[in-house]
């Protein structure tokens, strides 16, 4: 199985590749071909272009959640492909915003269902773990349990039916599970569900005890030191090997599973092959 990281905050290599806010991965194997998030659409088609990957005969796309940059490269990736799979949860259309101290801005999804289905999207919208295809599952939605993982509070949605702005909890949020030669490998957009959730329900869903690896956006850069502590005791628990995140980690959080993990810990870039 390869795994080819086509968007990411960063570059790594001395490539062509493009960074920008987002993220994006092409996930290669015997049984079949997928494509998790899209980015922005900033940079996925050239990325694609400079690594020589093309997503001819992909078998479906797959949406960790409905935030722009993880679903904003969706028209380049259906322009590519023609009609489509989307798997995804079905609150990934729910209306999204950024509040800070002096901005407030949408960052939901840019496009409307409607567009994309004339696209060619075919929109396949679960809530349960699921099994895609040979070894690749989908999480389907995690149950919030852990007290100190209480989300990003930047991230709003309206309140129904007043409009008033509360916080987003991004319950469509989810992640992959994928078993390899190598062992399971849990693959994340941006964990907003929390890392701990998201591992305890693997394991209440497929028996997964431990990982190879974890690969992806954690959202840990807004996280206080209980949760970051848990969470790293958590990774503990599970004796994950190896632990390859970029994206929403923040630099700072990066930084310190780095120093705690060591050569278990690798930054992601866009560019990034992995082989398990």
């Amino acid at each position: 199985m390869r795994l080819t990281i086509l968007c990411e905050n960063s570059v790594g290599k001395n490539t062509a590749v493009l960074a920008e806010h987002g993220f994006s991965c092409l996930i290669e194997s015997e049984q079949g071909n997928h494509l998790f998030d899209a980015g922005q659409g900033l940079t996925l088609s050239h990325n694609l272009n400079v690594l020589g990957r093309n997503l001819a005969g992909l078998r479906s796309f797959i949406l960790s959640h409905g935030h722009y940059d993880h679903a904003g490269g969706l028209p380049e990736v259906l322009a590519r492909t023609g009609p489509l799979e989307i798997t995804a949860h079905p609150d990934i259309f729910r209306p999204r915003f950024w509040k800070g101290k002096e901005e407030f801005r949408f960052v939901g999804i840019p496009h409307r269902e409607a567009a994309l289905v004339g696209m060619g999207a075919r929109f396949r919208l679960l809530r349960e773990f699921t099994e895609l295809a040979p070894g690749l599952f989908f999480t389907g939605e995690i149950p919030r349990r852990t007290p100190f993982e209480k989300g990003d509070p930047g991230l709003v949605t309206p309140a129904t039916p007043s409009g008033e702005m509360v916080q987003d909890t991004v319950p469509d949020d989810i992640s992959l599970l994928i078993h390899s030669q190598s062992g399971p490998v849990l693959l994340l957009g941006c964990a907003h569900a929390g890392m701990v959730n998201i591992l305890r329900h693997i394991r209440e869903q497929a028996g997964i005890d431990s990982l190879h690896a974890v690969i992806g956006g954690t959202h840990l850069a807004p996280a206080d030191e209980e949760q970051f502590t848990k969470t790293v005791e958590t990774l503990r628990e599970f004796q994950v090997q190896r632990i390859l995140v970029g994206h929403c980690t923040g630099q700072k959080r990066a930084a310190e599973l780095h120093s705690l993990f060591g050569r278990r810990f690798s930054f992601l870039a866009a560019g990034s092959v992995l082989e398990f």
